[in-house]
């Protein structure tokens, strides 16, 4: 799965960044199995099409419905700068397989060491 292009983009009351994103296949069970190594995921398939979110803590979260194109993406208000990329390499991992997985791991790691630094600067700030 790849982004075709972002449709909207909008700050919400609370801060945060929502991005509506059309992607170039439809979106699968298999992305969302994918997403659980990542976060919680909640399906609702009660409905004509089931309805998914998905939410990584302090990072993003995503909503949507398995088989369509369009996703929207929230990004949290305090780290969009270290996150803005984090759905990007979500799509991108996915395709890399279980090998993916591992690799995007790594790479969460180094966020949050830097999500870690920034709140500490603020502490420091605030004595």
């Amino acid at each position: 799965m790849r982004i075709v292009k972002s449709v909207q983009t909008k700050v919400c009351v609370d801060g945060s960044l929502m991005k509506e994103f059309v992607l170039d296949e439809p979106l699968t069970e298999g992305f969302l199995a994918f997403l659980r190594q990542f976060g919680t995921v909640r399906y609702l398939d009660t409905l004509k099409k089931p309805y998914f979110s998905f939410e990584k803590e302090q990072f993003i979260s995503i909503k949507g419905f398995v088989g369509d194109e369009s996703v929207e993406v929230r990004y949290n208000k305090e780290y969009q700068d270290l996150l803005g990329d984090y759905f990007h390499l979500l799509l991108y991992y996915f395709r890399q397989g279980p090998a993916g997985i591992m690799q995007l791991k790594q790479i969460e790691e180094s966020l949050n060491e830097k999500m870690k630094i920034r709140q500490g600067t603020r502490e420091g700030a605030r004595t």
